[in-house]
């Protein structure tokens, strides 16, 4: 429990105060004076309500107390608090030492580089877990500079940064206090240096949200030309494709794109699925301005339905995003003709969302776009779980080409998110990749040709080129990709009367 007392700057005001938590039996935990609030600030555990009502009003008998309140924190908690969030947030681990070379503060980072936990690491020296770094007592004692080290821990290179702590007393003199210790790894730096490369695009360009290498498919690039042409109009807009395609994320960087061409800034982009609207919400959009998402909208009741679909009657039919504060973007797992058929929503609705279509293409139809995608996948979660950014190896990149990917986005997520906290090697191969043993939808089985083994193979090495090439289409691109030569390749796409 904490308590804040507003009260004059005086001489004995703060023994004031704390004589009457004596008579309480209260055990005080925490003192503390605020000079520019004009407050103090004591802390205690709990105590029963009538105790503390009474408490209170002993305090406010206190000559010089302007009030008295119970508070959550101090100021000095709360501040502590917010740096301590701040360190754990930065890229890198940060250490705090003492003037004994005794660690007083650690985050996770630091402590995972270390590979002991947080507790381990307080209060004990920092020679004990950082052997390559020799500093003298006296050094400890009055640091007056900095340090830069390269160590090695764990076969893992890590630059160490050192800088010394000064705190002024009273009359401006700077007293040495400790030092704080940062932790940089060699792969960190290269994640912040690529990011910071990334930034200014994803500024500018829309195709930013979906760098190069993710949008090599054709469907994919239709996909976003025809995004781009929505943008700028405030039709309703039906935004269809299967589960785990990124509805969500190519909505999220279309507002973003229409946001800064129009300069909307109090515009919002707000999101509601279908099963939590109910009839007094259609009564307020006319008072909301930016996008409205409705995520799953087969699944709006009924009665909704009906509320919405007279709402949008009433909106002008056609113009500019500037008609309207208020645009609908609906979105659906289901395909067009399941959506029209006039059981999943009611017909006059359905015609209504549906004035612009986009359609995001499923995972199987840009396989084009996987390794960039896997690859994109794969530094997010690293960046995230700070683990180490892993490769994929041809064979690994083949499995993943394979694979039909009914989860689509979502799936490959979760598949590199396994992958990644359980493979042990940098660059994957393709047993690291745990996959359902299917192929196109079906079980993969191997029948004898014509009592002929060489038949057998052919017809399955026939089978596996028809589903690579579309990955890979064309003869040099699939040599590269399975390493044979780009004259082999032919051969065997003429062979096998694959059509290039």
């Amino acid at each position: 429990m904490r308590v804040e007392i507003q009260c004059e700057d005086r001489i004995g005001m703060v023994r004031e105060a704390l004589d009457l938590f004596i008579p309480h039996g209260i055990d005080m935990r925490l003192v503390e004076v605020d000079t520019k609030r004009r407050c103090i600030y004591c802390g205690f555990p709990d105590i029963p309500f009538p105790k503390l009502q009474q408490l209170l009003a002993d305090i406010r008998r206190l000559e010089s107390v302007e009030d008295v309140k119970t508070v959550m924190f101090t100021p000095s908690e709360r501040e502590h608090n917010a740096i301590y969030t701040l360190l754990e947030a930065l890229p890198d681990g940060v250490m705090s030492v003492d003037l004994k070379g005794h660690i007083t503060m650690a985050t996770e980072l630091a402590a995972e580089d270390l590979n002991v936990s947080v507790a381990d690491l307080l209060h004990q020296p920092l020679q004990h877990f950082i052997k390559g770094v020799n500093v003298a007592k006296e050094i400890w004692a009055n640091p007056r500079e900095g340090m830069t080290k390269r160590i090695r821990i764990r076969n893992k290179m890590l630059l160490l940064e050192m800088k010394p702590i000064f705190v002024s007393d009273d009359d401006g003199v700077t007293n040495p206090a400790g030092t704080v210790i940062y932790l940089k790894s060699k792969t960190r730096l290269d994640r912040q240096a690529a990011s910071l490369k990334q930034a200014p695009d994803a500024e500018a360009h829309f195709e930013a949200y979906f760098k190069p290498s993710v949008i090599k498919s054709e469907s994919m690039r239709e996909a976003l030309t025809q995004a781009k042409v929505f943008a700028d109009v405030s039709m309703p807009l039906l935004v269809q494709g299967e589960v785990g395609t990124g509805k969500r994320d190519l909505i999220d960087a279309l507002f973003q794109y229409w946001n800064k061409r129009q300069g909307e800034l109090e515009a919002q982009l707000i999101v509601r699925n279908a099963r939590d609207i109910e009839r007094s919400d259609i009564a307020s959009l006319d008072q909301m301005s930016g996008w409205l998402v409705i995520e799953d909208i087969e699944y709006l009741d009924k009665n909704v339905q009906i509320e919405l679909a007279h709402w949008l009657a009433r909106q002008p039919g056609t113009g500019t995003s500037l008609d309207s504060n208020l645009r609908i973007i609906s979105t659906s797992a289901l395909s067009q003709s399941q959506l029209a058929n006039g059981k999943t929503l009611h017909s006059g609705l359905y015609f209504s969302l549906a004035t612009l279509v986009l359609s995001v293409p499923a995972l199987r139809d840009r396989r084009e776009d996987l390794e960039g995608l896997a690859q994109q996948v794969i530094s997010t979660q690293a960046e995230r779980y700070r683990l180490p950014v892993a490769s994929l190896s041809k064979p690994a990149l083949i499995k993943l080409a394979l694979y039909t990917w009914p989860g689509n986005l979502k799936e490959l997520q979760n598949t590199c998110l396994q992958t990644l906290l359980t493979a042990t090697n940098r660059e994957w191969a393709a047993d690291d990749i745990h996959l359902p043993e299917v192929n196109n939808g079906k079980a993969v089985t191997m029948i004898l040709q014509q009592n002929s083994l060489e038949k057998t193979v052919k017809q399955w090495e026939a089978e596996l080129l028809k589903q690579l090439y579309p990955s890979y289409p064309s003869t040099r691109r699939l040599a590269k990709a399975v390493g044979m030569s780009h004259s082999a390749i032919a051969n065997k796409l003429k062979e096998y009367d694959i059509k290039i």
